[in-house]
């Protein structure tokens, strides 16, 4: 497994710290996933449409935002940006590639720094961890997370901009709980909305797979993409993101990633562990994870996220 981490700092004085690694699990033949790891963009997407659409899908995705790396960037500015990728997704239907199962797609989940100033002297590198694993029966996927209220800024402050389509989904570990601040688009989670089945129930529904939204994947106009601002300034102590595709959060409880989240003193000893223990419950899915840590100006880190940066695959649909 190799681990890309990097770290960074906010013009305002916010550390950053960060580790990405995706793995093709123990069942499937090629990995779809794809995840970008680098200011201002933190997101993985989970390619579907078979070996070759699925991968083609996500990279695209992730690919039309690379130019744009180590940019201040404002919300309306990233709006337009991701338009134009989705976009290109969808016109990958066009192309003339053997698509085995359904025309390409992706979900996309994840954060933006929005008009954020970032320091120079960011710095990424990759690690690889030698993973070993016993393979066990996967246990059913946890219980949809309620949805968050959105949080107030300034359009001209720095923010986290909190995007989402499918069920690829976005945590946040802040004094010592996890939270899930995305909502998964699938038919199980629009049944428990509608009180239609029990959080029991949902864990063992055998159409837990099915989303009903996603970048392409046959559809003809641009997605809805679900949206939100998170403060950066002015929050005491750290806070610590996870970003995963469903090859995680599918296969170990909210309760052990949380664990997991809180024992890891970096972010790239959380990443490794949250992918082997993806593997341990049986791996049957590609599975990325991004670990990202923010710690506020004054470097007071408080119980959950560490001081790490202060140190320095088909869905149907």
């Amino acid at each position: 497994m190799e681990i890309l981490t990097g770290e960074g700092q906010l013009s305002r004085g916010e550390k950053l710290a960060w580790a990405g690694a995706t793995d093709i699990g123990l069942r499937r033949k090629d990995n779809q996933d794809s995840f970008l790891a680098s200011l201002p963009f933190f997101l993985v997407a989970d390619g579907m449409g078979g070996h070759a659409g699925g991968k083609q899908a996500s990279e695209t995705l992730l690919g039309a935002l690379r130019p744009f790396e180590g940019r201040k960037l404002g919300v309306e500015k990233v709006h337009r940006l991701l338009d134009t990728a989705c976009q290109e997704v969808m016109n990958l239907a066009e192309a003339n590639l053997d698509y085995s199962i359904s025309p390409p797609g992706t979900t996309l989940t994840g954060l933006v720094f929005l008009n954020a100033t970032i320091d120079d002297s960011v710095d990424a590198a990759k690690t690889t961890v030698e993973t070993t694993v016993d393979v066990e029966s996967a246990p059913p996927p946890p219980p949809q997370a309620p949805q968050p209220p959105v949080a107030e800024t300034s359009p001209e402050e720095p923010s986290l901009l909190v995007v989402n389509v499918g069920d690829s989904r976005t945590y946040e570990l802040a004094d010592g709980l996890l939270r899930q601040i995305t909502r998964d688009h699938s038919q199980v989670a629009q049944m428990l909305e509608a009180g239609l089945i029990t959080s029991e129930m949902a864990r063992i529904m055998p159409n837990r797979s099915v989303i009903t939204r996603a970048v392409g994947a046959g559809q003809l106009e641009l997605p809805e993409i679900d949206s939100w601002t998170l403060p950066v300034s002015g929050m005491p102590g750290s806070r610590r993101y996870l970003i995963c595709s469903d090859g995680l959060h599918s296969l170990v409880d909210e309760g052990e990633i949380g664990r997991l989240l809180v024992a890891a003193s970096r972010p790239e000893d959380a990443v490794k562990s949250l992918v082997e223990a993806a593997l341990a419950a049986g791996g049957f899915d590609n599975v990325t994870v991004l670990v990202l840590d923010v710690v506020s100006a004054s470097g007071s880190v408080t119980g959950s996220a560490t001081d790490s940066a202060s140190d320095s695959g088909s869905k149907e649909l």
